[in-house]
């Protein structure tokens, strides 16, 4: 029987999964091949470190890399729709974050050949917190404003990105014996996995938004689009996989999901379950509200199984209530109303949560030894002896507002179907106040928020 084919464009997607990024995997190779192994990982790690690296400190062959990829050239029409995407960055940020948490990263789990590069290199399962940061930290810097000059970081953040995936791709093929990488799951970090995920941050983030009931203008999706597709050729998506237009953005997407959610889950669940437990202990959320937002956010015409599939496994057994069968629509209708209530209660529940341990907030990224910088750094936050909240505090309030009745503390009768929408904005509201307090060990700056950003969201 003749194996199905994945066609996009006269492209077979299942011949890209031997396709890596030879620019990139060249520059890390000379390095292995001049030095050694030792001095690899010192140079991934000063890279990991480092936020203000500058291509003069890599040996030759990265500073020639470095240098040639930033020789890149913006047309002024470019530089337009990338002001129409900053702009609608300002706007949807915090629901940028929200989606990239609950619908996006969870839905990209069902891809088990590239869920295989975090489970095998332990890089989410055993780093989740750090990994995580990371890739905010990462949609920060390329949705700054003006991210594309040369002193901004925006695009020596996607090529250290891009050097990261090339030296992990390295360190996987030349592992030996029992860790040795299976090539029945293609190469690691093939082009297929690159312009996938390089999708996810549009098309995702259009769908997170529809479902949520305020999606983007047709224009504004193709801002959005053209931006992250540029931002795809820096971190080195080939030009042919690159595609013209939203539409066929989503045929290449959907081709892809076709291909590689087909296979057995395995891989998936423990990184959709760390996840889960980041968003459960490092911005405090209750389990059940957590299960509630993806269930919503993960329903899908494509793939409707991906809840069950992606936290059934883990979370079935002691969180029954969310992973009930439906004889019909009926059925299905009334589930989905009796835990939209339930919503309300979990959300109350987090309002209060969330307030009580707004002082461990503060201290709950750093080490003893930078109290006293923190509490400097707090005091310059939140504004102290200026008539103005932090991050945190507005949205924290704003979801006080949207839960209580008018000035009281007694809690809502009911939650209409807009509010949940505005109490899901100020839930990401207060996840981006909590990643602006995050300190990494070793560093001496927080999670990179830009200060015009911060004011102008902490106004909204």
């Amino acid at each position: 029987m003749e194996k199905e084919k994945f066609i996009w464009n006269g492209i077979d997607l299942e011949e890209l999964r031997q396709v890596m990024d030879k620019p990139a995997d060249d520059a890390v190779t000379s390095i292995f091949e001049s030095n050694s192994m030792d001095e690899l990982r010192d140079i991934l790690s000063k890279l990991a470190e480092n936020d203000d690296f500058v291509s003069e400190q890599l040996p030759p062959a990265m500073h020639n890399f470095v240098q040639s990829e930033l020789q890149f050239e913006f047309t002024p029409k470019d530089i337009e729709l990338f002001r129409q995407t900053h702009e609608i960055w300002k706007k949807q940020g915090m629901r940028f974050v929200f989606i990239l948490f609950f619908r996006a990263l969870p839905y990209t789990y069902m891809a088990e050949k590239p869920a295989n590069v975090l489970t095998t290199t332990k890089l989410l399962v055993t780093h989740t917190e750090r990994r995580i940061f990371e890739t905010a930290q990462f949609v920060f810097d390329v949705m700054d404003e003006n991210w594309w000059e040369p002193d901004k970081r925006g695009i020596l953040t996607a090529l250290k990105v891009r050097i990261m995936h090339a030296s992990m791709r390295h360190v996987i093929l030349a592992r030996k014996g029992e860790q040795k990488w299976n090539e029945e799951w293609g190469k690691p970090i093939t082009q297929e996995d690159l312009v996938a995920t390089n999708q996810v941050f549009s098309l995702e983030f259009f769908k997170g938004l529809q479902m949520l009931g305020d999606p983007l203008t047709e224009k504004e999706q193709k801002a959005w689009f053209h931006t992250w597709k540029t931002i795809g050729k820096i971190m080195g998506v080939q030009e042919n996989l690159i595609p013209k237009n939203v539409d066929e953005g989503w045929k290449l997407q959907h081709t892809v999901y076709d291909h590689l959610f087909r296979d057995k889950t395995v891989a998936g669940i423990p990184l959709t379950k760390a996840l889960v437990q980041t968003l459960h202990e490092n911005f405090h959320l209750p389990m059940n509200l957590i299960l509630y937002i993806m269930k919503q956010l993960l329903a899908d015409e494509q793939f409707p199984d991906c809840f069950e599939r992606m936290l059934g496994p883990t979370y079935k057994d002691e969180y029954p209530e969310f992973f009930k069968t439906y004889k019909n629509e009926k059925e299905r209708k009334e589930d989905f109303a009796a835990l939209r209530s339930g919503f309300k209660e979990h959300a109350q529940g987090y309002y209060q949560k969330i307030k009580e341990n707004r002082p461990n907030l503060l201290v709950r990224f750093t080490k003893i030894r930078w109290v006293l910088d923190l509490i400097y750094h707090i005091m310059i936050f939140l504004g102290i002896g200026k008539n103005k909240l932090g991050l945190v505090d507005q949205h924290i309030d704003n979801l006080h507002k949207l839960i209580h009745k008018n000035g009281s503390e007694e809690p809502i009768d009911e939650l209409e179907e807009g509010m949940i929408l505005e109490v899901m904005s100020s839930l990401g509201g207060i996840m981006v106040g909590i990643l602006s307090l995050h300190f990494r060990k070793g560093k001496d700056s927080g999670f990179r928020i830009p200060k015009t950003l911060k004011e102008h969201w902490s106004m909204h």
